[in-house]
């Protein structure tokens, strides 16, 4: 018995641009955690939307996809931030509040890659319509 794993376009897509992108994340976190860009999370969210499109699917969200992928490492700032606070001299509600933060702002990058890979992935699904690869058959034609 075998597992075989059926991939959709969408996620194929976004893998592709998520998986370009993921490297150039590690190495910009490593350079400095303290202040990152993420600029080719947009690439690659771009990229995804567009060879999507260029097959008929959903940019938007082959974008949003593959800005989770390609900014995954991104998190590793938000781990090296969480696992300080319990070396710091602080009461315990205090070090509680300080994880509580932690996972907010992980969620609040988290977000952020989100619609900005959404943007970039629907940036590149106009840029493949711009170039005549709607996808779509016109009927009757």
């Amino acid at each position: 018995m075998s597992l075989q794993i059926e991939l959709s376009e969408t996620w194929k897509y976004a893998l592709l641009g998520g998986l370009l992108a993921a490297p150039f994340t590690v190495l910009e976190v490593l350079r400095s955690s303290g202040s990152l860009t993420l600029n080719m999370v947009a690439v690659g969210s771009a990229l995804a939307g567009y060879l999507v499109k260029r097959r008929g699917g959903n940019s938007t969200a082959t974008g949003f996809r593959a800005a989770l992928v390609g900014g995954l490492p991104a998190l590793w700032t938000i781990g090296e931030f969480v696992s300080i606070i319990p070396t710091v001299p602080n009461p315990l509600w205090f070090q509680a509040v300080g994880v509580a933060m932690g996972l907010a702002v992980a969620a609040l990058l988290m977000l952020f890659l989100a619609v900005g890979g959404a943007l970039a992935g629907r940036f590149g699904g106009w840029l493949a319509e711009r170039r005549g690869h709607g996808g779509a058959t016109p009927a009757g034609g």
